[in-house]
């Protein structure tokens, strides 16, 4: 948990300071969208292997199955939607 917030802070201390590369910057967008991308294919592989997960589906409900898959979609949808506006402000900024 601690290596995700040195991260997390240290990412914002380089934008804070303007001290990433451009390439970094340009191509940041890229990297998160793969990022969440590996992240939910390593989710999707952590569970299809699990038997206890995937027996327990029948039990644990459609209900279960939908919140999840909504979470998925109103994330992925967010990210689509804020997206450009936070290139957008990105651009004015420079």
């Amino acid at each position: 948990m601690w290596l995700y917030i040195l991260f997390l802070t240290a990412g914002i201390a380089v934008g804070l300071y303007n001290s990433a590369p451009a390439w970094l910057e340009k191509y940041s967008g890229v990297f998160q969208l793969w990022g969440l991308i590996i992240i939910l294919f390593a989710m999707g592989v952590a569970i299809g292997s699990d038997k206890d997960v995937i027996n327990s589906f029948m039990r644990i409900g459609v209900h279960s199955v939908v919140f999840a898959l909504a979470a998925i979609t109103g994330s992925v949808a967010a990210v689509r939607v804020f997206r450009p506006a936070i290139q957008r402000q990105r651009e004015r900024a420079s």
